[in-house]
């Protein structure tokens, strides 16, 4: 449960929409931070170590007008409800969240250690669920809102040595699906944005990868492979800033946006086989 913020009164007279970003030290975070500072939105950028902050993003937010950093770790309770507190007794309103923060793993199903698949797990679920109940009750109050879950294409479809982390976005989708239903009636709206692959950290994992000591050797040669291949020709993550702000602005008022170069051709190829051909590598 979010806790009780008094929204009655404002301290400020800026009368811009308030987004507040997690995961803004890098990759599409930051890019959406920035974006988003240049369309006139009072932007925070949250991240568990602000000292993180690009010398981009910080001097954007200072043309911008925007807060600038926000300290929030989505792993930590008692982080989140402090941040949120902070933000709610400067601007009494929040109008955008994106829940943005998120990490990847490779890794056989077998052989993933159980830290690492709870690490995913804790911050691309439950950390993404932490924010979202601090701030849906701010945005009921306000009878409006936007909530944006940063998901990906994995959120639809999985290869072997990317089960966890396909589990975790598989939940996150769920978790909004079930939001946009529940929330409608409080003129609240979900989006769902679904990456392909995207210059950020997380594609560069591969080049970390360890495989000589595993019996799935030939899986994951052929994932990390897939990485590298990907790496030369991933869009920038300013092609997903662009579109979750197309999609907060967007008066049709979709739920699902896939984004990047050959997403949807590869969520529609996989539609075309049976889950038998997926299996046995078809595609």
């Amino acid at each position: 449960m979010g806790q009780e913020i008094d929204l009655s009164t404002s301290l400020t007279v800026d009368s811009r929409p308030v987004v507040l970003i997690t995961g803004c030290s890098g990759g599409i975070g930051e890019a959406t931070a920035m974006r988003f500072a240049r369309e006139g939105y009072r932007v925070y950028a949250s991240m568990r170590n602000p000292s993180d902050i690009s010398e981009s993003l910080s001097e954007t937010l200072k043309e911008g007008g925007g807060h600038g950093v926000l300290e929030l770790d989505v792993d930590d309770c008692v982080s989140v409800k402090s941040a949120i507190k902070q933000l709610c007794q400067e601007t009494r309103r929040i109008d955008v969240l994106v829940n943005n923060a998120g990490i990847s793993s490779i890794s056989s199903v077998e052989e993933i250690d159980m830290d690492e698949a709870k690490a995913v797990f804790e911050t691309n679920v439950f950390g993404a669920l932490r924010v979202t109940q601090e701030v849906l009750p701010i945005m009921r109050g306000l009878r409006g809102g936007t909530l944006v879950n940063v998901s990906s294409v994995a959120g639809r479809l999985v290869t072997a040595g990317h089960g966890i982390y396909a589990a975790s976005k598989h939940a996150l989708e769920a978790i909004s699906e079930s939001l946009a239903i529940e929330t409608s009636q409080f003129g609240v709206r979900v989006v769902l944005i679904e990456p392909g692959f995207i210059s950020t950290t997380i594609l560069n994992k591969a080049d970390s990868i360890v495989i000589d000591d595993t019996v799935y050797g030939q899986h994951l040669e052929r994932l990390v492979s897939m990485y590298k291949e990907a790496q030369l020709k991933a869009d920038s993550p300013e092609v997903v800033s662009d579109c979750i702000l197309k999609a907060v602005n967007d008066p049709a008022g979709k739920f699902r946006y896939v984004v990047g170069s050959g997403a949807q051709q590869t969520l529609n190829e996989r539609k075309l086989l049976t889950d038998e051909e997926w299996i046995n590598g078809k595609l």
